[in-house]
């Protein structure tokens, strides 16, 4: 048996535990950042779903032995056999993933690419951008009687970059980095100006993106604050979505004198409220899945009136509230 055929039968034996390192860190970062960015949704800050992908035989014969890579040992060297990638919109939200990988303690990370690097050494080129790193599990970890265990030391490349990386990559990378026909000066010239012009836009979407997050900030924070006083009162997860910064929107005129600490009480005093919203919880009325909706009752038991007026949507969808406390809609 050749080298390459070795190559392939060991990658056959393998490939379900590659995989199953793939899914695992996919699961567990994905849920690390979703605890990050609350409230906001994680199919909104990822721009494309995370699917574990495994090398194709071919290319991982070709990578072993007509590369020019040099390994000494082709099998052990390859750290890309399974990869997964993060793509986010703007250049500044690739730190968040980045520091998620780097403080984990249960696996090693090493950072092979790191585009803020290469442009503080470079900062006339305009090139390939992303952030990528190699991750090894520190121990043997069960990924269930399906997959069975991942082997200490098992390698998995993650890639981190912002939607205009993406761009650029897929149209590009394949072409002038790993090139089947001889790669001319104009192309590579054309590339140089195609990754400027992406770097020059996601600095604009930046500010844009500074613009509008300045006065949403103090509205995330209250429904961080609130999204606790919930989970604690109902037991159950809130689940914000549109509405949510249309109540804000409309009763942050009750979030002062330490409203966190009067809303908690206000629970305390009259526990059927809790009781009511977990009902309509389970009923999936969407009212009720947001954390402001606790913002909302502490607002109607202060004055009803100026509550009621300050509804943003039908009074026949107020009512519930309304009844729970012993006020009319009219």
């Amino acid at each position: 048996m050749n080298k390459k055929d070795e190559i392939l039968e060991r990658w056959d034996k393998e490939k379900a535990m590659y995989q199953a390192w793939g899914s695992y860190l996919s699961t567990c970062i994905k849920n690390k950042i979703s605890s990050k960015i609350e409230p906001e949704e994680l199919s909104c800050f990822l721009k494309l779903p995370v699917v574990p992908r495994l090398k194709d035989d071919r290319k991982l014969v070709e990578k072993a032995f007509y590369r020019r890579k040099n390994y000494s040992d082709p099998y052990s060297d390859i750290t890309d056999k399974v990869g997964i990638r993060f793509v986010v919109l703007l250049d500044s939200q690739i730190s968040i993933i980045s520091n998620i990988v780097e403080q984990m303690t249960e696996w090693e990370c090493s950072k092979d690419r790191d585009y803020e690097k290469e442009q503080e050494r470079d900062p006339l080129s305009f090139d390939y951008a992303a952030v990528h790193f190699v991750i090894r599990p520190k121990e043997e970890i069960d990924c269930g009687k399906e997959h069975g265990f991942v082997k200490v030391g098992t390698p998995c490349e993650v890639q981190i970059k912002s939607l205009s990386q993406h761009i650029f990559s897929e149209v590009a990378h394949d072409t002038i980095y790993k090139p089947t026909v001889e790669v001319t000066a104009e192309m590579r010239r054309n590339s140089a100006k195609a990754m400027a012009l992406l770097e020059a836009t996601n600095d604009y979407f930046e500010k844009v993106n500074d613009q509008v997050q300045a006065p949403i900030s103090s509205l995330k924070n209250i429904t961080q604050q609130l999204s606790a006083v919930y989970k604690d009162a109902i037991q159950d997860e809130p689940a914000p979505s549109v509405l949510e910064g249309l109540f804000l929107e409309a009763y942050k005129d009750f979030t002062h004198d330490d409203y966190v600490t009067k809303v908690r009480d206000l629970l305390k005093k009259k526990p059927f409220i809790g009781k009511s919203i977990k009902k309509w919880f389970q009923k999936r009325n969407p009212i009720f899945s947001q954390p402001s909706i606790l913002l909302i009752y502490f607002a109607v038991d202060n004055n009803a009136r100026k509550a009621k007026r300050k509804w943003p949507l039908t009074m026949v969808e107020m009512e519930p509230i309304l009844a729970d406390l012993g006020e009319s809609s009219t």
